[in-house]
């Protein structure tokens, strides 16, 4: 599929293994809104450290491969912005986060693919080079 995407991002690909940098989680979570359930109004997600998720998957169990700490810590910044509803707790979010990074069936790239699909669709270019 290399052939289709440009070479910072097959760069980008080819160092991170198909997983978020510290760089390019940072500036998707910058980019995420959630839906104030009060007033409807779309406000920022509050960014929380990533030590502070690692240690909320950590205790549901959900032990996660190292070279997906960034893509955990998008995926689950993403759960708030997107899915208030159906994962309204640390717990539920957990197991989102770990069923969605450990799918036995999936693909090591699907969350970084998606996230590029969304920027695509929104129009929103994202400048691999700064992102390693």
């Amino acid at each position: 599929m290399k052939q289709y995407i440009s070479e910072e991002r097959a760069i980008y690909e080819d160092m991170y293994q198909g997983q978020f940098s510290k760089k390019l989680a940072e500036w998707a979570i910058s980019k995420m809104k959630k839906k104030d359930l009060g007033s409807g109004e779309m406000k920022p997600v509050t960014k929380m450290p990533v030590e502070s998720v690692e240690k909320i998957l950590k205790e549901y169990g959900a032990v996660l491969p190292d070279k997906a700490k960034y893509t955990a810590w998008y995926l689950y910044h993403m759960t708030i912005a997107d899915y208030q509803n159906a994962l309204p707790t640390d717990e539920r979010r957990a197991y989102y986060v770990y069923e969605t990074i450990c799918d036995p069936d999936g693909c090591p790239a699907n969350v970084l693919d998606c996230f590029v699909t969304k920027m695509c669709n929104a129009g929103e270019p994202i400048f691999w080079e700064d992102m390693v």
